[in-house]
């Protein structure tokens, strides 16, 4: 099976060993690869019943699918867990080299289980595993740690992904990041590796990843490639990356403002926004570049700016959004360095953003006093933000309270302040508006992980910049049914590309699915179609809601907060509109199949999907 090493390495910290598995086939043409890590945590919590995010119980999981270390363009290494945020599926996809080095080094996956005693890290060189000491590492940011352990191995484009402090505190939305600063961000995955003393892994290989047809492949690179340079959603990320649509975000009414209660961010005035791409690169030496140096992308919607001497990573869309139009913060280089001492600290820039300006709202209707903080927490305030930011990822002070997230925060703080926490399921909602785009409230209220747009894409759709006439999609949905049913249908793609390795951004209004379906043909030597690339990624869906319900998940948990579909604004692009949440859940279930008391799915669609045996 090309794409695929045939191995999965299981270490057990508590005993320092380590087994090294074969790659179950079935589960791979089934699942491919981050199903397959969702599929094992899944056989776990059956063997072991309900299981604490950061007790020793909890597995980490992490997967690089088929495509990843081809020649396509864009690569993701999928994380999974269970969350500490949530208490359900955790998963969080990383961009970079990480899973080329772990494929070239002689694996499809690493599995962590038990719990190290004290601090270790990681190293994996050509298929050799040591499971090293990390006393001199613990409390060390991500940049030290990174230079430390390049220096330790010796080993020449070493790739390397860590926790920083956040992480090592059980913040519970810390994040990982590797040493080309990407980031599995979402989900607190990062809590979960500082639960098992786990500072670092650190990768190197140079064994070949075989694929079945090299030459269909090569043809199919290249036309992708003429592709992405036709298409004006990739140029635009070519430019700019992410960071260049904020404007457009900002007068479409698609950001939040002021903890989602305002519609208004520097009067809409293009001239007045300062932290968009455009204008940094106006402000800032700027270059881009691929996400990793072993990922051939065309579209290089990787960042940096020129910065006192050195190149940083430039803040993309969410981070500006969160960190910026949410706390009324429109000044570029606090933005970025803000961004840096989230990624040095082991922080998600989202929730770390959701969180702060929730606590702004509570410090303004005076649940949280001066006292409580030990400063003034007003909006704008860039100091206030750092400051916070460190309380929280070394949970001084009240910072140990919004390390804890907002869906436990606000029962911490008071019972009212949950009313304007946004979060689903305890995950922070990123940064695109269900006011404005009815389908991601709904991608939000029914997403396995909690609210996260990189779930189901459908602000995309919406928008009319990636529609999908392959599945039926030729233009923007109008009606609920219509809306209700991209959802479903991005929900399922998402998941097939995350499964398999590939970055969205180089697919949605860039290539269709039915060259997508070639790609994995090529790679992989199974043949498929679209159909059966909606059918892996719908499987997979499935199978997270089975996992998900076995830990405890209600019906009542997939929702919206109230502030979206009951608090109207009085103001800006969506004044007067709420999300009509609870009609779009009506239809998903229908849609779905699932039982609107117990949220099962029928037992005709686990079937239609063989999902109905041996789970």
């Amino acid at each position: 099976m090309g794409g695929f090493i045939g191995r999965i390495l299981d270490i057990d910290l508590t005993s320092r060993t380590y087994k090294i598995h074969s790659t179950k086939e079935e589960w791979v043409k089934l699942y491919s690869m981050m199903g397959y890590a969702i599929r094992l945590l899944y056989e776990e919590v059956r063997r072991k019943g309900m299981i604490d995010p950061l007790g020793s119980e909890n597995t980490l999981i992490i997967v690089a699918g088929p495509l990843v270390g081809t020649y396509l363009s864009g690569s993701k290494t999928a994380f999974v867990s269970i969350s500490p945020l949530t208490g359900y599926l955790g998963k969080s996809m990383m961009a970079g080299s990480f899973g080329t080095m772990i494929k070239r080094s002689g694996f499809d996956g690493i599995v962590l289980r038990g719990v190290s005693t004290t601090p270790v890290y990681i190293s994996i060189v050509n298929g050799a595993v040591e499971i090293r000491s990390a006393d001199h590492l613990w409390g060390k940011k991500t940049s030290e740690t990174f230079k430390v352990i390049e220096e330790e191995i010796g080993v020449k484009n070493l790739k390397i992904a860590a926790i920083g402090p956040a992480g090592e505190k059980l913040c519970r939305f810390a994040c990982i990041v590797s040493n080309e600063y990407r980031v599995a961000g979402r989900t607190g995955i990062g809590a979960v590796m500082g639960s098992k003393k786990v500072k670092a892994i650190a990768v190197y290989g140079e064994s070949t990843i075989e694929v079945a047809d090299k030459r269909s492949l090569s043809d199919l690179v290249r036309k992708h490639g003429e592709a992405c340079l036709k298409s004006p959603r990739a140029n635009a990320l070519k430019s700019y990356g992410t960071a260049g649509g904020l404007v457009t975000y900002v007068l479409d009414g698609n950001v939040p403002i002021k903890n989602w209660s305002k519609g208004v961010f520097e009067d809409q005035d293009p001239a007045k926004i300062k932290i968009t791409g455009q204008v940094m690169q106006q402000i800032y030496k700027s270059r881009g570049k691929s996400c990793g140096t072993e990922v051939p992308c065309v579209i290089q919607c990787h960042k940096e700016v020129y910065v006192d001497g050195t190149w940083v990573k430039h803040p993309e869309f969410e981070t500006l959004a969160l960190m910026g139009t949410n706390l009324l913060i429109n000044d570029p280089g606090a933005l970025i360095t803000i961004n840096r001492a989230c990624d040095e600290l082991g922080l998600d820039t989202i929730s770390t953003g959701a969180v702060i300006g929730w606590a702004m709202e509570c410090y303004e209707r005076g649940y949280i006093s001066k006292n409580d903080v030990g400063f003034e927490l007003k909006w704008g305030d860039v100091d206030a933000v750092l400051n916070l930011i460190n309380m929280i990822a070394y949970r001084e002070g009240i910072g140990s309270i919004l390390a804890e997230g907002v869906a436990r925060a606000c029962k911490n703080i008071h019972p009212n302040t949950c009313d304007f926490a946004p979060h689903v399921k305890g995950l922070e909602v990123p940064a695109h508006h269900p006011r404005r785009y009815y389908t991601i409230g709904l991608v939000y209220a029914t997403s396995n992980i909690g609210a996260s747009h990189l779930q189901g894409m459908t602000f995309l759709l919406e928008r009319g910049v990636a529609l999908l006439p392959e599945y039926g999609v030729e233009e923007p949905p109008k009606s609920l049914e219509d809306k209700v049913r991209s959802v479903v249908i991005t929900q399922n793609l998402c998941n097939f590309l995350d499964s398999v390795g590939m970055c969205k951004f180089p697919v949605f209004g860039v290539i269709d699915f039915d060259h997508v379906a070639k790609v994995y043909s090529a790679v992989t030597g199974y043949a498929v179609d679209k159909d059966e690339v909606m059918k892996i990624g719908e499987r997979v869906w499935y199978l997270e809601r089975l996992l998900n319900l076995n830990l405890g998940l209600k019906v009542v948990e997939d929702r919206l907060p109230s502030r979206f579909s009951e608090e109207p604004l009085n103001e800006g692009p969506v004044r007067g509109s709420v999300c009509p949440i609870g009609d779009m859940l009506k239809l998903f279930y229908e849609y779905r199949k699932l039982d609107k008391k117990s949220g099962y799915p029928e037992p005709a669609k686990l079937k239609e999907l063989e999902l109905d045996t041996g789970l």
